[in-house]
C-alpha cells in the first residue's frame, strides 16, 4: 500500500512538471515501467523566459573551492542533501505545529525520497519539506555560504523554541553537488499558501538560471546530471552504502526507489530502558563489523558541561592496534543524527579505543565541511564525560559482577595501565587505580583483589601500601625484599606484570596512603617474644668488612657498603632510592652499551646492604685475611646475586667464569681438608 501511494504520489508530481519545466533546464528522460520514481518527465513546453543571474563576485571562486577542493570524500554531497531535506522537512512540521497554514501535500507523512536513473545518469532527491519561494532561492542558492537553515535557527531560538533539529549551519552543503554533477537542477515550491513553483538551474559556472514552474507540489528536487566520473552514485548499491554510512539515522524515512532504507529511531536516542539486548547486540554487530556479542553495553546522555547521547561497547576480546591500523579504531561522532567522521580518534584517549559506539553531540561547531572539528575545547569537553562516565560505569561493574569483571581485567588490563600512565586528571588517575587488580600475600594463589580491598584491611597504624613486582608468587615469596615485610605480618600486593612497578610507581598515593615498593620500603624487622638472640658480627667487624669490599667492588661499581639487620635468611641485598626509574632506564640502554652505561649507573645510586648475622658475611669477614683470593670472589659474586634479586643485571654471562673458579676453590678447599683428615 505504501509503495502505490509513493508511486502515486510520483505521477501526480510528474504530470505537473510536464507543462511547466522547459527543455533547457531539465534533462529528458524516459518512462521506466518498474518503477514510476525512476520514469522520466519529457518536457515539450516552454515557460515564461529563463532569468540568467550571475552568481555574486566573491562568491565566484568559493563556488570552485566547495566543489573542487572542500570535501576531502566525494560521497559526502549526498550526506549535505539529505541533511538539508532533513532540514526542510523540520521546518515545516515546525510550522505545522504552530498552527500556520501551509500547502497540503499528497501524502501527509514527512519522507524524502532518492530515486536513480542509470540510463540518464541521474540522481535525484527529493522532499516534501518547507520548500522555497523566488527570493529565499536567490538568497540561499545564489549567495554561498549564507544560510537559510542558520537563520531559521536564530529566528526559532529567538521565539524560545527547540532549534537542535536543525542540522544545516553554514549553507554551503548543497554546492557539493558539484563535485559529482556536471549540472544540478532544483525544483521547489514554498509550503506558504498561493506560492509559485520555480526551477534553479546551473553547470557550476558563473551563472544559474530561474523560471517560473506552475504546478508544483510542495517541497524540493534536486536533479543531479552526474559527471562521467562520478557513475557509481548512479547505482542502487553504491547510494544504499552511502546513505548507510552518513545518514542512516536522519530523523526521517529516506527511501531509495520506493523501498525504506534508513533507521530513524537509532538506539542512543532512545532511553535505555527502551533497548532490548537484542537490540545492541545487532547494532554492536552492525557498527563494528564483529558477529560477536558485547561484553558490556553503557548507554547515557549528558547535558553539562556538554549536550551529547552516547551508547558504547566493551567488546569480548582486545583488538589488535599497532601504528598500522589506528586509524580503524575510534567511536563515530554523529550531530542531530548524521555521521561528522567515523572512527573518531579524537573523542576518546589512547588507552579506552577498543570502545566502539556512537556519540551524538548537538553543540559540536563544525567547518565549511562538517569534516574537521572546529573547536577542540568541546571535542576535549566530550572526552572528558566520556573518559569519566566510562571508569565509573567500569567501577559499577566491578562491584556489581566481580567474575566478570576479572574477565574484562584479564583482556583489558595492560588498557587500564597505560590510562593511570597517561592521565592528566588526578581524580580520572584514582578511580583507574580502583579497577587494577593484584595477587596478595595474604589471599590464596589465583585470588585477585583491588587497592580499595587492601586498604579497607589496614590496620590505623600503617601508612604505606607494599607491592612487590615479580616473575611468580614463588619468586615474589621468596623474595628478600619480602621477607622483612612478611615477618612484621604486612600485605603486600603481588604483581606479575613487569610494568606495574612504574604504573603504582607513577599513581604515589591512594586513598592518602602512599604507594611503596617492597624494595623500598623502610621496615624493620620485629623480634618475637621468646626469640633467641642471633650472633652477629661487631659493629667494628662490620665497619671493616664493609670497608674492605667497597675496595674490592670499586668505588666506580658501588656507591656505598653497609650493614643492614632488613634481610633475615638473605646474606645481602641491593637498596636503590629509586630503584623502579632505574631499572627501567637500563631497560632502554642499548645492549651494546649496557656494560659501561650499568657501571655508572649502580655507582650512583645502588647501596650494598650486608646482613651481619647470615653465616656467609661471618665466614667472609674471617676469610677476607685467611684467604683473600676466596673472598675476593664471594663479594663480588654476593654483589651480582643481590643485583639479579633487583632485576638489575643486564648480562648474567658476566659471572659464569668467576662462580666457575668459586667451583674450583671451593673443590680445591674440600680436598685439602680431606688430606688433612
Amino acid at each position: 500500500m505504501r509503495s502505490c501511494a509513493r508511486q502515486l504520489r510520483g505521477c501526480v508530481r510528474h504530470r505537473a512538471l510536464l507543462n511547466t519545466i522547459p527543455r533547457e533546464v531539465v534533462a529528458v528522460r524516459q518512462f521506466s515501467s518498474s518503477s514510476v520514481r525512476n520514469s522520466a518527465t519529457v518536457a515539450d513546453t516552454t515557460t515564461p523566459a529563463t532569468e540568467r543571474r550571475e552568481f555574486k563576485a566573491e562568491t565566484k571562486q568559493l563556488l570552485d573551492i566547495v566543489a573542487k577542493s572542500l570535501y576531502s570524500e566525494r560521497e559526502v554531497f549526498l550526506r549535505e542533501l539529505l541533511s538539508n531535506a532533513a532540514d526542510a522537512l523540520e521546518k515545516v512540521r515546525y510550522t505545522q505545529l504552530k498552527g500556520d497554514e501551509i500547502i497540503e501535500d499528497t501524502l501527509s507523512k514527512l519522507s524524502i525520497d532518492v530515486s536513480i536513473n542509470s540510463a540518464l545518469n541521474t540522481l535525484t532527491i527529493e522532499d516534501n519539506g518547507i520548500g522555497m519561494n523566488k527570493e529565499e532561492l536567490i538568497a540561499n542558492l545564489g549567495t554561498i555560504a549564507r544560510s537559510g537553515s542558520k537563520e531559521f535557527m536564530r529566528t526559532v531560538s529567538e521565539a524560545g523554541e527547540d532549534s537542535s533539529s536543525i542540522i544545516g549551519q553554514f549553507g554551503v552543503g548543497f554546492y557539493s553537488a558539484f563535485m559529482v554533477g556536471d549540472k544540478v537542477t532544483v525544483m521547489t515550491r514554498s509550503a506558504k499558501p498561493d506560492s509559485i513553483g520555480y526551477v534553479w538551474s546551473s553547470d557550476g559556472s558563473n551563472s544559474y538560471e530561474l523560471n517560473e514552474a506552475a504546478g508544483l507540489a510542495r517541497g524540493t528536487r534536486i536533479v543531479i546530471q552526474l559527471k562521467e566520473d562520478a557513475e557509481e552514485f548512479c547505482t542502487k548499491d553504491k547510494v544504499t552504502a552511502v546513505i548507510k554510512k552518513h545518514s542512516n539515522f536522519v530523523g526521517y524515512p529516506i527511501f531509495l526507489d520506493g523501498a525504506q532504507i534508513n533507521t530513524v529511531d537509532p538506539v542512543w536516542t532512545r532511553k535505555s530502558s527502551e533497548v532490548t539486548v537484542d537490540e545492541h547486540k545487532e547494532f554492536y554487530q552492525s557498527i563494528s563489523g564483529s558477529q560477536g556479542t558485547p561484553m558490556y553495553t553503557m548507554m547515557f546522555s549528558t547535558e553539562n558541561p556538554v549536550s551529547i547521547k552516547c551508547v558504547l561497547y566493551v567488546p569480548q576480546f582486545m583488538p589488535k592496534m599497532d601504528l598500522t591500523n589506528m586509524g580503524n579504531f575510534g567511536i563515530s561522532l554523529y550531530s542531530r543524527k548524521v555521521m561528522v567522521q567515523a572512527s573518531s580518534n579524537k573523542l576518546l584517549p589512547d588507552w579506552l579505543m577498543f570502545l566502539q559506539g556512537v556519540v551524538d553531540c548537538e553543540d559540536i561547531p563544525l567547518n565549511l565541511s562538517r569534516e574537521m572539528l572546529q573547536d577542540s575545547v568541546i571535542i576535549s569537553k566530550i572526552k572528558s564525560v566520556i573518559t569519566a562516565k566510562m571508569i565509573s560505569y567500569l567501577n559499577r561493574m566491578a562491584k556489581r559482577d566481580p567474575a566478570k569483571f576479572e574477565e574484562f581485567h584479564k583482556e583489558f588490563g595492560k588498557a587500564l595501565r597505560v590510562g593511570l600512565l597517561t592521565s592528566e586528571s588526578p581524580s580520572d588517575k584514582q578511580d583507574i587505580a580502583k579497577l587494577l587488580r593484584f595477587e596478595s600475600s595474604a589471599q590464596e594463589s589465583g585470588v585477585l583483589i583491588g587497592l580499595e580491598d587492601y586498604v579497607s584491611r589496614m590496620p590505623d597504624s600503617q601508612k604505606h601500601i607494599y607491592y612487590l613486582s615479580a616473575p611468580s608468587r614463588e619468586a615474589a615469596l621468596s623474595s628478600p625484599y619480602y621477607e622483612t615485610l612478611a615477618q612484621n605480618e604486612l600485605e603486600v600486593l603481588l604483581s606479575y606484570n613487569k610494568d606495574d612497578d612504574i604504573v603504582l610507581f607513577g599513581l604515589e598515593n591512594f586513598k592518602e596512603k602512599r604507594l611503596s615498593s617492597a624494595e623500598n620500603a623502610n621496615v624493620k624487622p620485629v623480634k618475637k617474644e621468646g626469640e633467641p638472640e642471633v650472633e652477629k658480627l661487631q659493629k667494628s667487624e662490620g665497619k671493616k668488612l664493609s670497608s674492605w669490599m667497597r675496595d674490592i667492588l670499586g668505588r666506580e661499581t658501588v656507591k656505598e657498603v653497609k650493614m643492614s639487620d632488613k634481610q633475615h635468611s638473605h646474606p645481602a641485598i641491593v637498596t636503590v632510592d629509586n630503584l623502579t626509574q632505574l631499572r627501567r632506564y637500563m631497560d632502554m640502554i642499548p645492549p651494546e652499551e649496557r656494560e659501561s652505561s650499568q657501571k655508572y649507573l649502580l655507582h650512583n645510586n645502588v647501596v650494598l646492604e650486608l646482613n651481619p648475622s647470615h653465616p656467609i658475611i661471618k665466614q667472609l669477614s674471617v676469610a677476607q685475611n685467611s684467604n683473600p683470593d676466596l673472598a675476593e670472589l664471594v663479594a663480588q659474586q654476593l654483589f651480582d646475586n643481590a643485583l639479579m634479586n633487583a632485576d638489575l643485571v643486564q648480562n648474567p654471562r658476566s659471572m659464569v667464569s668467576r662462580l666457575n673458579k668459586l667451583l674450583e676453590l671451593t673443590l680445591e678447599n674440600d680436598s685439602k681438608t680431606s688430606e688433612s683428615e
